[in-house]
């Protein structure tokens, strides 16, 4: 999925990510290889903001879907990091700091995320802010459902001083002419999400930017956030769930999340192997032969390895993915690092609410 941050139009130039060639940088890189990203992503002439992105999308629960909140056994904790393109010097680092609980006497879980975004050689940055509310309705003894919602803030920022454009190259790299922007901008969000799910599948919707508001530094609804909503489920198979042996307790995850902003959209699925405390999965990501955004562009992105740890209590994944796009040569895919800990044990014997059924949330 491109991830572009300001509108660029054919008479006005605003901020856009380095991904998308926007920005020249100083040094590293070079002018010849930002042209080429340029070419291969940036396809149109008025494009907005687009979202951080995470490969193990089932490891930030709260950043897929609020209705995910207190969905744990009581209390958790999970932090997930991702480096997009190490290939390309200064691209996307982004991370995600969360936790939930349940309040059972309520039905509630409550819950915060902050989240923050770097990209470019101009310190670019997202910074997110939300508090999220769920509240969990059990339909019968065998099927549940969520509701969540996730008001909160955002900030944008950049470091001007730290950019380099085209008309101070051209003039021995005076002071650029164009205008300079505001340093930051803060700005009300608000996202909500449902989940619907048994003891084996789950399947949920979420919508974020409702308020759609406007995150341009640089002149007035130049920087509409557009709405983004996206479209997860999956299922868990046990093989043999009577075995008291936990070495030998073995089961398989699939998943899936389709997810669409503006005329942007991206589809992951693949699957977990877990047996006893060791998890292995295989993802892959685009949308081939059904769509291409441009003739001669297949829309494949990438190919992730994933392994795992998981306890009753600390859940740890590494994943890679191999990118597949004509971006191969020189992205050198992304590494992505998620851990989530639990503060008490899962007793079956106690087992009153239906748990979300993923290796993990």
């Amino acid at each position: 999925m491109k991830k572009i941050s300001y509108k660029c139009n054919k008479n006005k130039l605003s901020f856009f990510r380095i991904s998308s060639g926007g920005m020249i940088k100083r040094s590293g890189f070079g002018l010849i290889s930002s042209l080429f990203i340029f070419i291969i992503l940036f396809n149109t002439n008025n494009v907005k903001a687009q979202d951080m992105h995470f490969t193990q999308f089932f490891s930030s629960p709260l950043y897929l879907n609020p209705a995910f909140t207190g969905a744990g056994v009581c209390s958790r904790f999970s932090t997930t990091y991702r480096n997009q393109w190490p290939g390309i010097s200064k691209t996307y680092k982004s991370y995600l700091l969360s936790m939930d609980h349940y309040v059972q006497k309520y039905n509630l879980g409550v819950g915060l995320l902050f989240g923050n975004d770097a990209a470019g050689s101009g310190d670019l940055k997202t910074t997110i802010i939300n508090p999220m509310f769920a509240y969990e309705v059990k339909v019968n003894r065998n099927f549940s459902m969520r509701f969540g919602v996730q008001p909160g803030f955002g900030l944008k920022s950049i470091n001007f001083n730290a950019l380099l454009f085209g008309d101070q190259i051209a003039r021995g790299g005076n002071v650029a002419t164009i205008e300079t922007p505001t340093q930051t901008k803060t700005y009300f969000d608000i996202g909500a999400g449902a989940l619907f799910y048994s003891r084996k599948y789950w399947i949920g919707s979420s919508v974020y930017h409702l308020t759609r508001p406007d995150v341009a530094l640089m002149g007035n609804g130049d920087g509409i956030l557009p709405i983004k909503y996206s479209v997860h489920g999956g299922a868990k198979f046990t093989f043999n769930p009577k075995e008291r042996n936990l070495y030998e307790q073995r089961s398989i995850s699939p998943a899936f999340n389709y997810r669409g902003q503006k005329e942007f959209d991206q589809f992951d699925i693949g699957f977990y192997f877990t047996q006893y405390i060791v998890n292995i999965g295989i993802w892959y990501r685009g949308i081939p032969i059904i769509k291409a955004y441009k003739r001669g562009y297949s829309n494949n992105d990438a190919v992730a390895i994933i392994v795992g740890l998981k306890t009753d209590r600390l859940n740890i994944g590494y994943s890679y993915d191999i990118t597949i796009s004509k971006l191969n040569n020189l992205a050198q895919g992304a590494h992505e690092i998620t851990l989530a800990y639990q503060l008490c044990k899962f007793k079956k014997k106690k087992k009153s609410r239906i748990i979300v059924p993923c290796p993990k949330f």
